[in-house]
């Protein structure tokens, strides 16, 4: 373990000693020092019911200005909300008309439209002997029908 000192400094002027010099009045001193021995003679002058009433005024008027701003402060936390709610509501709706768009039965509708799932609804195609020749599709369009098949 290891202790630091650091060096002391050394002052090696001489102290100077002030210069008698022969007293002259200035008239701001005089203003000010009056008024200053005024003002404290006349708190130290009054009675102590006088000082306690000052100080519970003084108070009450730190009081009442911190509960202002209290208040404002509430006001501006109160407005805040309330605009978080409205934008929070924006935003909920904005949502709920994207995920309706996105929603399983929109894409349902729409795959079955490009039949890519299976369909709603099923018809029943009559049964027949699995040994008997169906006969050729009926297309209804331009394309031309030819066998493909050997019969």
């Amino acid at each position: 373990m290891s202790v630091i000192s650091f060096p002391r400094r050394v002052d090696t002027r001489r102290p100077v000693r002030p210069v008698a010099r022969p007293a002259t009045r200035r008239p701001s001193h005089q203003q000010s020092a009056p008024r200053r021995a005024a003002v404290t003679s006349l708190w130290r002058g009054a009675s102590s019911a006088r000082k306690s009433a000052t100080i519970i005024v003084f108070a009450l008027v730190l009081s009442i200005a911190g509960s202002i701003l209290v208040a404002n402060r509430q006001i501006e936390i109160h407005q805040l909300q309330s605009q978080l709610l409205q934008d929070q509501s924006t935003y909920a709706v904005q949502v709920g008309t994207l995920t309706n768009l996105s929603a399983p039965s929109q894409i349902a509708s729409q795959a079955g439209a490009l039949h890519l799932v299976d369909p709603v609804s099923v018809t029943q195609v009559p049964s027949t002997s699995l040994d008997a020749i169906l006969p050729l599709p009926k297309f209804s369009g331009y394309a031309p029908v030819t066998s493909r098949t050997i019969r």
